[in-house]
């Protein structure tokens, strides 16, 4: 099993997908827990670089509803 975010950035720019590669926004994780501590760790930067939303998948299936990354 592999658990990994799905990110939804609606106007990505070059340098902000450079930015999100080097925040190790691709990664993949050995369980959901070890994926929701590296959100909590680098949340600020993904709303930052434009992340909007993002939704944890295993084995790249979504097993969390959609969450919003902008104050509400």
């Amino acid at each position: 099993m592999s658990f990994a975010w799905i990110l939804t950035v609606p106007h990505p720019s070059p340098a902000g997908t450079d930015a999100l590669a080097e925040l190790g926004a691709s990664q993949s994780f050995d369980s959901a827990e070890e994926a929701d501590a590296w959100l909590g760790e680098h949340f600020d930067e993904l709303s930052f670089e434009g992340v909007d939303a993002v939704t944890l998948a295993e084995d790249g299936t979504p097993v969390r509803e959609r969450m919003s990354l902008s104050e509400a």
